[in-house]
């Protein structure tokens, strides 16, 4: 069971539309938020949460928010974490730039400006924003420096090693 506490009139429990195969709870704004590009902004969600003992929780993109290029920027909810739940997001959008020119009456180029279309997005309260997934919290486990670790067929292959 996952207790949700309200900490504000316009806060929502989250939601999950398929049960058992999402892999997350929706969460909502609580407030109109605007983000404007490249800087990171925490949106209220108006919640506290507790899972099961030793279970905290992953927030994580909605594909719907990253098509609009708004993505989570990052977090956890450790398990014994009791306040409200702020969900950092970052809108990627770039600004598009234009050439102004003004002309006089007799064709003449006067005033010549660069503008910037507004790369902002606007949230507004109850959208859904992020979600949340349960997370087996094993922090637990021992910690033991050794000379070497077992031998694997991927081995020490990182970044791009599996294919495109």
């Amino acid at each position: 069971m996952i207790q949700v506490k309200l900490l504000h009139p316009d806060a929502q429990v989250p939601t999950v539309k398929h049960a058992g195969s999402d892999l997350g709870f929706d969460l909502y704004a609580i407030e109109d938020t605007v983000l404007p590009p490249g800087v990171p902004v925490k949106v209220r969600t108006g919640i506290a949460v507790e899972g099961p003992p030793g279970v905290g929780f992953v927030l994580g993109d909605r594909s719907s928010m990253a098509a609009k290029g708004i993505t989570y920027a990052g977090g956890r909810i450790d398990a014994g974490y009791r306040g409200e739940i702020l969900v950092c997001l970052i809108n990627v959008n770039q600004p598009q730039y234009s050439l102004a020119v003004e002309r006089g009456a007799d064709g003449a180029v006067g005033d010549v400006r660069l503008e910037a279309s507004d790369a902002s997005v606007k949230l507004h309260r109850g959208d859904r924003i992020a979600q949340m997934s349960p997370f087996e919290a094993r922090t637990d486990l021992e910690i033991v420096a050794v000379e070497e670790l077992t031998v694997t067929t991927r081995g020490a292959g990182g970044f791009g090693s599996s294919g495109r």
